[in-house]
């Protein structure tokens, strides 16, 4: 198999910065109408329970985005002791790459961003103008 020529880098997203770590992604929700992306994120709280929302983070217009598991990923399997940064940003970024050439780079004068949400059991890719926004979940 051929290897992709660009090489990513993934910093941690300053967002993040304090949000308690190890958690898995709970819930994922698209809303077609408004564009909007909703990822629950929480920890687990026994094994037949669902695990406890954490976090919600919303993004609001988002250009694309994917949703692999966690293994399938290479990347996090080598950065697996890196779990303070479980929201990256990624650049340069294949998946962004990879969008300019399916809209024929309609969308290049836009500020898009590659944000990665990496949880031990998923990883979600977003392609967004904007940073998400970060709940915290009351309850």
């Amino acid at each position: 198999m051929e290897v992709n020529a660009i090489r990513q880098v993934a910093v941690p997203w300053a967002g993040a910065r304090g949000l308690t770590t190890g958690l898995m992604l709970t819930e994922l929700h698209q809303d077609v109408w408004s564009g909007c992306l909703e990822l629950a994120m929480g920890v687990p709280s026994g094994m037949d329970t669902p695990p406890h929302i954490v976090y919600w983070l919303s993004f609001g217009h988002l250009y694309g985005y994917r949703v692999l598991e966690g293994a399938d990923v290479h990347e996090l399997l080598e950065d697996d002791d890196d779990i303070d940064s479980q929201i990256q940003l990624i650049t340069p970024s294949r998946f962004l790459t990879w969008f300019h050439q399916e809209t024929m780079g309609s969308h290049l004068d836009e500020d898009i961003q590659h944000y990665r949400i990496a949880c031990w059991d998923f990883c979600v890719d977003v392609l967004a103008a904007q940073p998400p926004d970060v709940c915290i979940n009351k309850e």
